[in-house]
């Protein structure tokens, strides 16, 4: 399966995702200038799906700049990784009526429980592809990312669930907190020859 075709349709498809996105900012009425502060919560969720949106591009782009073969299991665990990646506009626009409203945060930490899982779902699968094609520099490869090493760990996964539990009960608005501060962790911790392949 040609790889490019894919990596164009994936970026067709988040270049959309990120368009909707902006597209639910809403012009303010009024000429003042702090008429923008009634879009705040959503310029808050905002830079928060668009963090994600960039660092999930980012190891998406380490993903497939690795391997050396895409199987059809690789198409399809990439189609689930759009999936979930495609619920972020609505999670976002509604988050963005009250941060601290416990219902939308609930839909948000499912979409990102969903983008997770299918994210873990497209890792394996690539390593296990490569594998069986006798490419275990590749396999290595990802399994050294720092994103994979945390979502393999059940111990951290475990303490962030809990910590977004409490958070959906008490102060849901810290959900989005904890969110932005995984999404910050990864987006500064990658493989060391990461750089090497975006200036290729």
């Amino acid at each position: 399966m040609n790889k490019g075709r894919i990596e164009a349709f994936t970026d067709a498809v988040i270049a959309i995702i990120v368009t909707i996105m902006i597209l639910e900012f809403k012009t303010p009425e009024s000429l003042r200038l702090s008429a923008i502060l009634t879009q705040l919560p959503y310029l808050v969720s905002y830079f928060v799906g668009a963090m994600f949106i960039a660092t999930s591009w980012y190891n998406h782009h380490y993903l497939f700049a690795k391997t050396k073969v895409v199987t059809k299991a690789v198409f399809w665990a990439n189609n689930a990784w759009m999936f979930g990646t495609s619920f972020l506009p609505v999670a976002t626009a509604w988050v963005s009526r009250d941060l601290n409203a416990r219902g939308p945060e609930i839909f948000y930490t499912i979409a990102y429980t969903v983008w997770t899982v299918a994210y873990i779902v497209l890792t394996y699968t690539i390593v296990h592809a490569n594998e069986r094609a006798g490419h275990p520099e590749v396999a290595a490869a990802i399994r050294a990312m720092p994103v994979t090493h945390y979502f393999t760990r059940w111990q951290f996964v475990i303490i962030q669930i809990i910590a977004q539990v409490l958070a959906l009960i008490f102060f849901p608005a810290l959900n989005l907190v904890i969110v932005i501060l995984l999404i910050i962790w990864v987006a500064f911790n990658s493989n060391d020859d990461s750089d090497k392949l975006f200036n290729d």
